[in-house]
This record gives C-alpha cells, structure tokens and sequence, in this order.
C-alpha cells in the first residue's frame, strides 16, 4: 500500500533560514559600501595630496623659460638660483589665476599661495581676498624658501 507524504515546503524552519539569510546578506552588503565609501575617500585624500605637492613645487623650480614673463610662460617655476625671484612672485597677478591653474594643471581645485615672513606677517598672497567658507574640501602645506636672503614659510591651499 502506497501512501501520499506531502512534503511542506514552507514551514517555520524555512522562514526562519531566510531570515537569517537575509540579515547576513544585509549586514555584508552594508560592510561592502562603508568599504566602497572608505576606499574612495582615501583615494580622494591621495589625489589632493598629489596636487597639493604639485602645487607647492613651483617654489623650488625654475619653470620654462628660466627668466619668463607673462606673455612666454609654458611652465611655472618661481625659484632662481635655488631663491625664490621676487621678479616672478610679483609677475603673478599678470599672468592671471586661469593660466596659473592651466599652467598647475590641477583639475577641478583652487588653489592659493601665501607667502610669511620670519614675524608671520603675510609679504605675499596670490590670489587674494579667496572666501573659503564655502569650499568642501580644503587642503595645505606649509614649506620654507628663500626670499631676499631670508627664509619664508609659504603656505599652499587647495579647495574643491
């Protein structure tokens, strides 16, 4: 004699499993964005830094041509003579900040050049007068340069 033995399909023990299932599966995808969201920032952090460098670099070189002015820069470099040129320095509103951040190639940031002397009084800011209460991201370094024979501390900001 045959009997008929249905199985059930769906009892307690199954929603039970799936529930489970489903919480596991929640918590590992909630791991994976923070993860996502962590490396991205990192990543951002990373690129800043590079630009930031990048930036305050045209202290220490010389740019191209050696003596340029504002009508033949093709590349930006303040230093002389392993000094800072004053000539150049104050070249800088002629140029204007668009070529300045052409010339810098640093994408979609800004970027600002303060120049202290040993009293921490500013001798040189470029741009000038920058609001950056509405910036998202800000990012500086500070390094130190010869200018007229004595040091400065110039500081570098890059903002989003």
């Amino acid at each position: 004699m045959l009997t008929n033995k249905k199985a059930q399909a769906l009892t307690y023990d199954f929603f039970i499993a799936t529930a489970i299932f489903f919480v596991i599966l929640t918590i590992a995808m909630g791991y994976w964005y923070y993860s996502m969201l962590q490396t991205q920032e990192i990543g951002e952090k990373n690129r800043a830094s590079n630009e930031m460098l990048s930036a305050s670099e045209i202290w220490f070189k010389e740019g191209y041509p050696k003596y340029w002015n504002a009508s033949n820069i093709m590349e930006i470099g303040m230093n002389n003579d392993k000094k800072i040129n004053r000539t150049k320095m104050e070249m800088l509103p002629q140029v204007g900040y668009s070529k300045i951040i052409s010339l810098l190639n640093l994408g979609i940031d800004n970027v600002q050049f303060t120049l202290y002397n040993i009293s921490n009084n500013v001798i040189f800011q470029f741009p000038s007068g920058v609001d950056l209460s509405s910036a998202k991201n800000i990012y500086q370094i500070e390094r130190i340069g010869i200018l007229d024979d004595k040091p400065v501390r110039i500081m570098t900001i890059i903002w989003d």
